[in-house]
């Protein structure tokens, strides 16, 4: 029995409400129908221990969102890690210095990335990255999420505007960053589509 029972029926709609949408945004990634519903589950599991103030929040849907594609990141790169140690141990004796400089810089890219867009408030990161990784329209954004054109719009003009100025700051041609943002979406990290 949970001590907060209002709370807790609060949450199971939300989970009812959203729990779909979610699985579906995580199969862009995961490409596995078990593997995202578990992700999924996680990431509410997760919320209710530490968020559950945040249930009847407005900005709920974009945490979750954000939350889904961090874990699903998560997961993929521990994949990847494990792909990578096993490769290692079959070409234990193998060096090759120019794949390494290459794992290093595409590290370094993805930290850039990562760092601009961890600058995103939750719900103008969601719809940016809709938007510039997902290519969604902001018909199609304003639709999934629930909002108007115009709240896409400005969130996007916001998003935007960090992008330019960590750009600036970062001393990175700005149409550069928003390239590397796309390509790291698609192929650094898969995005797969169902």
């Amino acid at each position: 029995m949970h001590t907060n029972e209002p709370l807790y029926s609060d949450f199971q709609k939300l989970f009812r409400l959203h729990h779909h949408t979610l699985c579906m945004h995580a199969y862009k990634y995961l490409a596995d129908s078990d593997e995202s519903q578990d992700a999924v589950q996680e990431v509410f599991v997760k919320f209710w221990e530490i968020k559950k103030e945040m249930v009847n929040d407005k900005n709920a849907l974009y945490y979750l969102i954000t939350a889904v594609r961090n874990n699903c990141i998560s997961r993929l790169r521990k994949k990847v890690h494990t792909i990578s140690m096993e490769d290692e141990v079959v070409s234990n004796q193998i060096t090759d210095t120019p794949a390494e400089e290459d794992k290093k810089e595409n590290t370094d890219i993805q930290a850039l990335v990562d760092e601009a867009l961890a600058l995103l408030p939750p719900k103008c990161g969601a719809i940016f990255r809709m938007s510039r990784i997902d290519k969604l329209t902001y018909q199609q954004i304003a639709n999934e999420l629930g909002i108007s054109i115009k709240t896409v719009e400005n969130q996007m003009g916001k998003a935007i505007g960090i992008m330019r100025e960590f750009a600036r700051t970062h001393y990175i041609p700005f149409s550069i960053l928003f390239s590397l943002i796309f390509f790291i979406g698609h192929r650094g990290i898969p995005n797969f589509y169902v």
